[in-house]
């Protein structure tokens, strides 16, 4: 049987990306590691047969296997950001189809809602990154009803981070929650790459959120994305940012002080503070009463001017060795993380759509990812 010559560049781009060792790769192809590295290399070629299976395996069309070159992926958005110092090319195929999902969600919900004849949203693109960020927190509490200091009564993280999300989805922003890709628990996201993402749609604004990270992150990553969605910026947040592109590192920053401002008010946070115990045991109580983490608490004492920098790096270890708070979720059963995914707003739009005939199961299952039979139990579910 004849061999193709598929290119070794384009072969390990595709391999990165869509995140597989070459062992995997070999099992899925039931072959040996050490044919695929061959082909890596350039030493031997596949037929079309396995070609065919590469390229399914690699979710790539077959064609992409011979360009001289990886192909340049353009994402659908123009200020979408992906990891500090790599380029769009390398958004990795699990952000890609998380990407591309949202995508379709959000396109639906925006033209259910034009077409209910329903206004566009007034806060995305309200402001900039030059307004004076209390407004912004002002007009963000406002919107979602959200009063200083409201997490003080609650009494765990989870409660905090439900309260949020349903606060968000009030004031009609979909929230989507995901540690994985759709249901396949085998396609994990990457923490390293992106903790959520924001699209300012005016129509259909969307909020989402990587659920590997902890249960205290996910509070502040919405509370970051919110502020893109105010200053009308889509994109991606990262755990880190580019060190060399200040535009980046400026709009970050503004996004993490208003995310901050939100969740621990200046007044309510210097009030609370106590001068008589020292900045871990600080951190540990007002990270309880605000619900949020413990590092949260601490930058917000530096950047108030509350402790110096030497006690900032000093404690920030103290609370690396101890800190345990949010770790984990509540987990719950399969109808709640279905929502959870899909959003609780969105999946009600879809059921009403549904019961005005609008909308087919079989179209209502491919936006939520799962069976129709499926639908039926949610509506149930959902009252």
């Amino acid at each position: 049987m004849s061999t193709l010559a598929i290119t070794g560049e384009v072969f390990r781009w595709a391999i990165e990306r869509a995140g597989i060792s070459d062992e995997k790769l070999a099992l899925s192809l039931h072959t040996k590691p050490e044919k695929i590295i061959a082909w890596e290399t350039g030493k031997e070629y596949p037929n079309f047969q396995q070609a065919q299976k590469l390229a399914t395996a690699l979710s790539i069309p077959l064609g992409y296997l011979f360009l001289s070159d990886p192909p340049e992926i353009t994402v659908p958005i123009a200020d979408f950001r992906t990891l500090p110092e790599k380029p769009s090319t390398t958004i990795s195929l699990n952000l890609q189809d998380i990407l591309d999902d949202a995508l379709r969600k959000r396109d639906w919900y925006s033209e259910w809602r034009k077409s209910e004849g329903l206004a566009s949203f007034e806060f995305i693109g309200k402001f900039t990154i030059h307004d004076n960020p209390s407004d912004i927190v002002n007009d963000i509490r406002q919107v979602l009803e959200i009063p200083p200091d409201y997490a003080s009564h609650l009494r765990t993280w989870d409660d905090h981070l439900r309260l949020m999300v349903q606060k968000v989805e009030q004031g009609g922003i979909l929230v989507l929650q995901s540690g994985v890709v759709g249901n396949n628990t085998h396609r994990k996201l990457s923490l390293e790459e992106f903790r959520g993402f924001a699209l300012a749609d005016k129509f259909a604004p969307l909020i989402f959120i990587n659920a590997q990270d902890s249960i205290a992150a996910r509070i502040f990553t919405i509370a970051h994305e919110l502020t893109h969605l105010w200053t009308g910026t889509s994109g991606i947040s990262n755990p880190e940012i580019t060190p060399g592109n200040l535009e980046l590192q400026q709009i970050e920053h503004f996004c993490n002080k208003i995310a901050a401002d939100l969740l621990v008010p200046q007044e309510v946070f210097s009030r609370k503070w106590n001068k008589s115990i020292d900045t871990f045991e600080n951190t540990q109580i007002l990270a309880r009463h605000f619900r949020v983490s413990a590092q949260v608490i601490l930058r917000r004492s530096y950047d108030l001017g509350i402790i110096p920098a030497d006690e900032y790096f000093a404690t920030y270890q103290e609370i690396l060795k101890a800190s345990n708070v949010g770790k984990k979720g509540s987990g719950g059963d399969f109808y709640n993380s279905f929502f959870s995914r899909n959003s609780r707003r969105f999946t009600r739009t879809l059921i009403s759509a549904i019961a005005s005939g609008n909308l087919s199961y079989l179209d209502a299952a491919r936006l939520l990812n799962t069976q129709p039979r499926s639908i039926a139990n949610a509506i149930e579910r959902l009252g």
